[in-house]
């Protein structure tokens, strides 16, 4: 291992340190490039090193004219990295749907498990309401994309939420498009599909959402392979 390397690494695990002690928490400043460098006499460039190796991890944020701050960007990074295989063809709409799908019945799973619907039911049958009464395609697409974000905020997990939101923020942005031009009765048959997925969940019947979910899922793939088809043509 060379100088550099080490340095690198001494860098990392004194950050580490820090925020597992608890002395640097989740939006707090992190101590400067110099106040490093002097603590553990080590060059600012394997400081600089550290950091971006931090930044490209979610872990730590830079602020221009202000420094590095610790935050919480790990969906961001996996959403970054799921974005790259797609372009290095390492994978594919087909799977990213599928994953989608079958990670949502895992997530039905965890609220059926947990209990935990009870607590959320109030606010994703407001969604339901919302739905009923949108005015147009643009509020109704909001409003699907806010039911399924609520359906994985209730398995209250934390890991759940960050590699969720990563997927989602991939798949939304091809079901959105879909979405935007279907007609009224597909419009109306997700609506359906919600909710038979929020009465199986207060019933607590895990077949049932599995069923409800690939009711749902089914009507998206088809928009989608209907959309890719006309560009096709186009």
């Amino acid at each position: 291992m060379t100088e550099k390397s080490r340095e690198y690494h001494r860098a990392v695990d004194y950050l580490c340190s820090l925020i597992e002690s608890g002395e640097i928490t989740e939006g707090q400043k992190l101590p400067s490039e110099r106040s490093i460098a002097e603590t553990l006499s080590i060059s600012r460039n394997s400081i600089r090193e550290a950091l971006r190796s931090l930044e490209n991890m979610g872990v730590v944020e830079s602020r221009v004219g202000s420094g590095s701050y610790l935050s919480c960007n790990a969906s961001e990074t996996i959403s970054e990295t799921i974005e790259m295989m797609l372009l290095i063809k390492r994978t594919n709409r087909s799977e990213v749907c599928s994953f989608r799908r079958n990670m949502e019945k895992a997530v039905c799973r965890e609220i059926i498990d947990s209990g935990s619907f009870s607590r959320w039911e109030p606010k994703i049958s407001a969604v339901l309401h919302k739905s009923d009464n949108a005015a147009g395609n643009c509020e109704l697409v909001l409003l699907d994309e806010e039911f399924h974000f609520l359906l994985v905020k209730a398995t209250e997990n934390s890991l759940w939420i960050t590699i969720l939101d990563a997927v989602a923020k991939i798949y939304r942005r091809w079901i959105n498009k879909a979405l935007s031009n279907a007609a009224e009765d597909v419009k109306g048959q997700l609506k359906n599909a919600h909710r038979l997925i929020v009465k199986a969940l207060g019933e607590g019947d895990f077949a049932a959402c599995c069923r409800a979910i690939d009711y749902h899922y089914d009507i998206a793939d088809r928009e989608l392979s209907k959309l890719e088809m006309e560009r096709r043509i186009k």
